[in-house]
C-alpha cells in the first residue's frame, strides 16, 4: 500500500477528497493532510509519501514551490498530482519541468481521478524496484571497494551523504558466518532468507528507514558495514549490539552463528583496516570454540595462534588404524588430533589443512586399490571443506564420519581382492627378487599394512613371505650354479643378498649343502 498526503487550505475539500476515492482498491492509503505548503513540507519528511495530491494556491508556501522544494533534495521523490481550477491550469503547467504526474482540475470526476491513481500506484511499484535495484547495486559496489581500499577520502564522503552514513562518528566491519554446509538438508539458509533476516533484525533495532549494508562474502558468509549510529540503544557498545543481533538470528535459525568483529574507524574510506581486522580474528575461531562473537581487539594481546601442521606421527598413525580396521583406536586417535588443535591454538586455516592432508591420504589408499572414491557419502563434502564454515564440533563429527566410511570401504575392497592382491604381490618378488625388497618396502610400494601383507600371503600360499622370498631367491641361485662359471659371491649378488655368509647359511639351510658343494656334486655327475 503506497502513502499519499493531502494539500489544500481548503479543509472541507480535504475531507471530501478522503471519502470520495476508494483509496485502498486504487493501491494507496491517506497519511496525512496539510492545509499549507510550508506543513506539508515538514509532512513529506515525516511520513515519506509516494504521492503528495496538491492545489496550487495555498498560504505560505504555494504548491509550485512546495514541488521544487522536495524534488530539489535527494533520494527517493514523491509522485505529485495537481489539483487545479481553470483559473490555474496555465501557471500549474510551469510545474511540468519539476515532473508532476498530472493535473486534475475541479470539481473533480471520481472516475476520471481513480483512474489516474491506480495507472500511477502500478507505475510506483516498479520505479520503487527500479530505485531500490540501484541503491542495492550502489551499496554492493561501495562496500566492495570500501573493504579493498579502492575508495579515497573525498569519494567516501560523497557516498556517505548521499547513501546518509555521514552522520556516523565511526565505522565497524562485521563479518557473520553461518555454520554447517548446504548438502544437509535444512542445514544453511539461502542466501537471500539470511540478508533478509539480518536487514529486517537491523530496522527493528533502528529506524525503519535506515539503510542496511550487508555483502556475501562467501557460501554461508556475509559482511556488515555498522556505522555507530546503529549503536544509540546499546550504550555504544558494538558487542552489546552483535549479541542483541545474534539473540534474534538464533531464536529462527537452527544454524550456530559466529560473528567477527572489526575495530572502529573513524572515517568510511579507513573501512579496509576493519575488514582485514575482521578476517584475520576469523582465524581464532577454532581457539576461541566456546565463543560465536570474537572481537578483534580482544584478541591481539591475549592468544597467539600458530599456522603449522600437525606432527607426521598422527598421519601415519591414523592411516594405521585405518588400514587394520580397529574403529575404537581411530576414534581414540582423532580425539588427540582435535585436542592437538586445541593445545596447539591452531588457525583455521591451519586446521583445515591438516584435516585435508589425511582426506586426500584416505582417498589415496581407495584410489590405488581401485575403488570408486565418489561412492563415499561424504566424498565431496570432504574436498571442498574450505568452502563451509564449520565450528570445530562439526568439523571433527564430520571427520568421524568420513574416516569410518572410508574405512569401511577399504576393508570390503580388501576383502573382494585379497586372491588378487596376494597374486600381484607373488608376481612382484617373482619380477623383482634380484632387488632389496622386504615385506615392509613391498607393502609401502601397494599401501597396504606389512602385518595384514604378511598375514595374507600365509593365509594365500601357505608359506611366510620371507620364506617365500628366500625360496625363489635359493632357486634362482641353483639355476646360476647349474647354468653359469659365476663366482658365489657373484651369484649370492645376482639373486638379491647382500651378504654372501647369509647367503651361504640361507643356502645350506634350504638344501642341506652350501653352494660350493651343490656345484660339486652337479660336477662329478658330469664326469661319470
Amino acid at each position: 500500500m503506497h502513502k499519499v498526503i493531502l494539500v489544500d487550505d481548503e479543509n472541507f475539500f480535504r475531507k471530501g477528497l478522503r471519502s470520495l476515492i476508494d483509496w485502498e482498491a486504487c493501491g494507496f492509503g491517506v497519511a496525512g493532510e496539510a492545509a499549507n505548503g510550508e506543513d506539508a513540507l515538514a509532512l513529506i519528511d515525516e511520513v515519506n509519501p509516494e504521492l503528495v495530491i496538491t492545489d496550487i494556491r495555498m498560504p505560505v508556501l504555494d504548491g509550485l514551490e512546495l514541488i521544487k522544494q522536495v524534488m530539489q533534495k535527494g533520494g527517493y521523490h514523491p509522485k505529485f498530482i495537481i489539483i487545479s481550477g481553470h483559473s490555474d491550469f496555465k501557471y500549474a503547467q510551469h510545474a511540468v519541468r519539476y515532473g508532476v504526474h498530472d493535473f486534475i482540475l475541479k470539481p473533480i470526476d471520481q472516475e476520471e481521478i481513480e483512474e489516474t491513481l491506480q495507472s500511477l500506484s502500478n507505475s510506483i511499484t516498479e520505479q520503487k524496484l527500479v530505485f531500490e535495484r540501484n541503491i542495492e547495486m550502489k551499496k554492493a559496489v561501495l562496500l566492495e571497494n570500501l573493504i579493498y581500499g579502492k575508495v579515497n577520502e573525498e569519494d567516501a564522503y560523497a557516498f556517505s551523504r548521499e547513501l546518509s552514513l555521514s552522520s556516523a562518528a565511526e565505522y565497524y566491519y562485521l563479518i557473520l558466518e553461518v555454520n554447517g554446509h548446504p548438502q544437509s538438508p535444512g542445514e544453511t539458509a539461502p542466501e537471500n532468507q539470511v540478508k533478509e533476516k539480518i536487514t529486517r533484525i537491523i530496522r527493528d533495532i533502528c529506524d525503519p528507514q535506515v539503510g542496511v549494508f550487508v555483502q556475501e562474502l562467501e557460501q554461508g558468509s556475509y559482511g556488515l558495514l555498522i556505522p555507530s549510529t546503529y549503536l544509540h540503544r546499546f550504550q555504544m557498545q558494538i558487542s552489546h549490539f552483535v549479541k542483541w543481533i545474534n539473540g534474534f538470528l538464533t531464536s529462527t535459525m537452527t544454524q550456530e552463528v559466529t560473528f567477527y568483529i572489526g575495530p572502529a574507524v573513524p572515517k568510511l574510506y579507513l573501512l579496509k583496516d576493519s575488514f582485514e581486522a575482521a578476517k584475520h580474528a576469523r582465524e581464532y575461531k577454532y581457539v576461541y570454540e566456546d565463543e560465536n562473537i570474537i572481537l578483534s581487539k580482544e584478541i591481539e594481546n591475549n592468544k597467539s595462534i600458530t599456522y603449522t601442521e600437525l606432527e607426521d606421527s598422527y598421519y601415519q598413525l591414523l592411516m594405521e588404524q585405518i588400514e587394520e580396521n580397529t574403529t575404537m583406536a581411530i576414534m581414540e586417535t582423532i580425539d588427540k588430533i582435535f585436542l592437538q588443535f586445541a593445545l596447539k591454538k591452531m588457525a583455521q586455516v591451519a586446521v583445515k589443512a591438516s584435516i585435508n592432508r589425511f582426506v586426500h591420504a584416505i582417498l589415496k589408499i581407495i584410489k590405488n586399490m581401485e575403488g570408486e572414491v565418489s561412492n563415499l557419502k561424504n566424498f565431496r563434502t570432504m574436498l571442498q571443506l574450505q568452502n563451509y564454515n564449520l565450528t570445530l564440533q562439526q568439523l571433527r563429527k564430520q571427520f568421524l564420519e568420513f574416516v569410518l566410511e572410508s574405512k569401511e570401504m577399504i576393508t570390503i575392497l580388501r576383502k573382494q581382492s585379497a586372491d588378487g592382491e596376494a597374486h600381484k604381490i607373488k608376481q612382484f618378488v617373482d619380477s623383482h627378487y634380484t632387488e632389496n625388497i622386504s615385506l615392509k618396502s613391498i607393502a609401502a610400494k601397494f599401501y597396504m599394512n606389512p602385518v595384514y601383507l604378511g598375514q595374507l600371503f600365509k593365509k594365500t600360499y601357505g608359506i611366510y613371505f620371507k620364506d617365500y622370498l628366500l625360496q625363489v631367491r635359493i632357486n634362482e641361485a641353483k639355476k646360476l650354479l647349474r647354468q653359469s662359471e659365476l663366482k658365489i659371491y657373484e651369484i649370492a649378488e645376482r639373486v638379491g643378498f647382500n651378504n654372501t655368509d647369509y647367503f651361504v647359511t640361507m643356502f645350506g639351510k634350504f638344501e642341506k649343502i652350501t653352494p660350493s658343494e651343490y656345484r660339486n656334486k652337479l660336477l662329478e655327475k658330469r664326469k661319470v
